[in-house]
């Protein structure tokens, strides 16, 4: 019959698998080879997981926000009409696209809630009822807006948010029919939206209809103008949408009641809602994406390096595995198990590290960005991570089992192996650890320049004196305010009450603090300049200010007069406007004496001084380009755009010491006077500069961590190669040393290999650093892409670094004994 033990051999092979079996085996020799190298396994698994954990975290942001379709029915066909619009451009769109079904969603904007326990601020937004219908998401609790419930009588309902159906209701079951009051207006909740949804943006706590009233010419063509979106309709495409969307916006031009402008939402198109909705995040996604993916190259590089020094201590065991029999393939898929295992390990640590790390990225992204906070670690970044350690693995394992597999039998198991070797992978090697270099250079750049545009920021000075100014919101509703005399009266009764506190040594009233993301816009006519297509009316800043705000702001007066007590309801009319605001109406003449008048007033206002300009807007610029310019009026004769005075100020308060109990004196002090007003928290004008920057300090805090991984990794790949070149040239060092070289001769040969290396690695990543540098041209402010100082700064720095790995290894090989080095030989 044979051989049996053969036989049962052959049988055993056809009928198990035997793949899973090597498998197995390989694995368990990987995890015995690791053991006995705890230093070596410890530096590689570090070294990956930082790398794979930043990509983990950034990877689930970006799954989230520009991958996965928006969590809404048939997402493909959402799309946005670019530009704002008019109220009254609903009804055009509707009527006359063939291609679109339109709904409209208005800005955000804070609202007073009372009638239920505290009155609290809530963020809304104005929609037309077909809104829900046309994203595609049905409330969770009772119903959405019905057709007809955009006009007047009919408009009194409100849908909330899950969060606020939550927070402020207690997830009450019998919400649907109650009635809250919003800024005075009594209105009945009629549905309550689902946990995951927030349009136009996630800070959305309510919903109320958009009124279509084309009556109210104000209202309906003026306004807070409103973004529109629309779903395609069945066989309609992108294409034709954006065909329509030219003649239809001129249409809407010409209808406009008062002049606009010749190019006004001239480019408007259409554009994928999700693309609108990220719009703003896109590029810094991108940015921080392969910012984390240049650290997991380095990482890679790092370890195929260590990976490389630790075959030269494994060449005599594989020369025996080969001399048994084992084949090149068979090494080779030995070696890649163990790298891939590392990887795994890495991964596993990685996940760990991503998803402390995803809370530090979202809060490098606006709070309101629809999904930021539903972001988190799920089936799909698990399939993503395991993908990523299997390509990690064999990125960085791939060079080093073709190295060891490539195996001279007869040398390798001499007992001599520190002759000096040379050849392909003793230069790739070098090249590793210069692109390690070259990846490094250009991660510091992108966060010195940062860091640069970060210093020029802060020591930017914002035009006013912040320090020791507290400020607090009082927000009383707008029907407060039906008679001015009452808003008037209930501020000088605020001003006069905060006077009298404790440390308090100045105070006053505006609608808006500096930085605080608030523009209170309207529309004038200016002297000199009639409304045509032209020059339609200008959109100004319009600050409403009690006499002693400049001087409590310490804002300088550059000519004319400032605001008194004299200039009130009854008196003449009059503003204050900046030097940016003189120069682009009145450019070479005196502007004191000037007149500008809101386009729904009557009367012209008198331009009676000009004060310096501030940063109102933000720390990079004073206004957005867009804005037409800033004036001032006193609180008293003080309109909005729909010309009633402000209902919501701003108490501002200088004091000589920032304590608890000022802070809760102010308050109280808002709760006394105006009971049914909600009053924000006590901040500091200080706390509010700094803050108006903080995303961008969080951006380079990131950077920073990125760059300090990449320094670490650096230090260990240069330290890494400099060694392993040191024990290769043992006995050439030896030999060098008995016939004559200096110890400082041997010093500088090393210095100098590891130097070559490094330097070349420089230039590279220098030439990187300027071309791509360009894509972080819009987070920097004040300094050029290639900014000189940046990059010498960051050379001589690495080169510290490099010189610092490079120490150690010198030493030792100028500390060789050349009669020990010569007789292991």
């Amino acid at each position: 019959m044979g051989n049996i033990t053969l036989a049962r051999e052959e049988a055993r092979d056809m009928w198990s698998f035997l793949w899973l079996e090597r498998l197995l085996r390989d694995i368990r020799y990987a995890a015995r080879m690791f053991r006995r190298a705890p230093g070596f396994t410890a530096i590689a698994v570090i070294s990956l997981a930082l790398g794979i954990g930043g990509n983990v975290a950034m990877f689930t942001l970006v799954d989230t926000l520009l991958i996965r379709p928006l969590p809404f029915a048939e997402p493909n066909r959402l799309v946005r009409i670019t530009g704002i619009y008019p109220r009254a451009a609903l009804p055009v769109f509707e009527q006359d696209s063939r291609a679109l079904d339109i709904a409209l969603a208005g800005p955000e904007s804070e609202l007073n809630l009372t009638g239920v326990g505290e009155a609290i601020r809530v963020i809304g937004s104005s929609v037309s009822p077909n809104l829900f219908s046309v994203i595609g998401v049905p409330v969770e609790r009772g119903s959405a807006f019905q057709p007809g419930e955009d006009t007047r009588g009919r408009d009194g309902v409100v849908i909330l948010s899950d969060g606020l159906w939550r927070s402020k209701f207690g997830r009450d079951a019998g919400i649907i029919g109650r009635t809250i009051t919003l800024n005075g207006v009594n209105r009945q909740i009629v549905g309550v939206m689902p946990t995951s949804f927030g349009y136009p943006s996630a800070r959305v706590q309510l919903w109320i209809p958009a009124r279509l009233d084309p009556t109210n010419m104000e209202e309906y063509w003026g306004g807070d103008f409103v973004t529109l979106i629309a779903r395609l309709r069945p066989g309609a495409t992108l294409l034709q949408a954006r065909s329509e969307v030219p003649a239809l916006v001129t249409r809407i031009r010409g209808m406009f009641p008062f002049p606009m402008a010749r190019d006004w939402n001239a480019n408007a198109t259409v554009i994928s809602l999700q693309q609108d909705l990220t719009g703003d995040v896109r590029a810094r996604l991108i940015i921080l994406l392969s910012s984390v993916g240049i650290v997991l190259l380095i990482a890679c590089a790092n370890v195929a390096n260590l990976l490389l020094s630790r075959s030269t201590t494994r060449r005599k065991e594989i020369a025996l595995r080969a001399a048994l029999g084992a084949g090149r393939p068979r090494i080779v898929r030995q070696l890649l198990t163990e790298s891939i295992l590392l990887a795994a390990a890495g991964s596993g640590l990685g996940v760990l590290l991503g998803t402390a790390t995803l809370s530090l990225f979202k809060a490098l992204l606006p709070p309101g960005v629809p999904g930021l906070m539903q972001a988190g670690f799920d089936g799909r970044i698990a399939v993503f991570t395991v993908a990523l350690a299997v390509i990690t693995g064999l990125a960085f394992g791939i060079a080093p089992a073709l190295s060891v597999s490539q195996i001279d039998l007869a040398g390798a198991m001499k007992s001599g192996t520190q002759r000096s070797v040379t050849g392909a992978w003793s230069s790739f090697r070098s090249v590793l650890i210069g692109g390690e270099v070259a990846l490094t250079v250009l991660l510091l750049v992108s966060a010195g320049l940062l860091l640069k545009s970060l210093y020029l920021l802060s020591d930017q000075y914002p035009g006013f004196d912040a320090n020791g100014v507290l400020t607090v919101r009082v927000s009383p509703n707008q029907s407060i305010c039906a008679q001015r005399s009452a808003c008037i009266a209930l501020y000088d009764r605020m001003l006069d009450e905060a006077l009298r506190l404790t440390g308090v040594s100045d105070a006053a009233f505006a609608n808006t603090v500096p930085l605080a993301s608030e523009l209170p816009l309207i529309p004038v006519d200016v002297e000199g300049h009639p409304k045509s297509v032209d020059f339609p009316a200008p959109m100004m800043w319009a600050g409403a200010i009690s006499p002693g705000y400049l001087r409590l702001m310490k804002i300088p007066l550059l000519a004319g007069r400032t605001f008194t007590e004299a200039d009130s309801a009854q008196a003449p009319p009059v503003i204050l406007i900046t030097p940016s605001t003189a120069r682009r109406y009145w450019s070479g003449q005196n502007p004191i004496g000037k007149h500008i008048k809101a386009t729904s007033d009557t009367q012209w206002r008198t331009v009676i001084g000009v004060v310096s300009d501030i940063r109102q807007y933000s720390l990079a610029e004073d206004l957005p380009g867009w804005v037409g310019g800033a004036m001032y009026m006193p609180y008293a004769q003080a309109v909005q755009g729909d010309h009633e005075i402000p209902a919501a100020m701003d108490l501002l308060v200088r004091t000589r010491n920032d304590s608890g109990y000022l802070r809760s004196a102010l308050r109280r002090l808002v709760h006394d006077q105006a009971p049914n007003a909600p009053a924000g928290s006590v901040e500091s004008l200080s706390d509010i500069l700094s803050a108006s920057i903080g995303d961008f300090r969080a951006t380079i805090r990131v950077f920073a961590g990125f760059v300090a991984v990449a320094i670490v990794l650096a230090i260990v790949g240069i330290y890494g190669l400099v060694s392993y070149w040191v024990a290769q040239r043992t006995y050439e060092i030896g030999l060098r040393l008995a016939i004559g070289a200096t110890r400082q001769q041997i010093l500088a040969m090393v210095l100098r290999h590891g130097l070559r290396v490094a330097l070349y690695g420089m230039g590279v990543g220098v030439i990187a650093a300027l071309l791509l540098t360009r894509f972080l041209a819009s987070l920097l402010y004040g300094v050029g892409t290639a900014d000189p100082g940046t990059f010498v700064a960051v050379s001589g720095l690495l080169l510290g670094v490099v010189v610092l790995a490079m120490i150690l290894p010198a030493w030792r090989a100028a500390r060789i004994d050349p009669v020990v080095s010569l007789r292991v030989e």
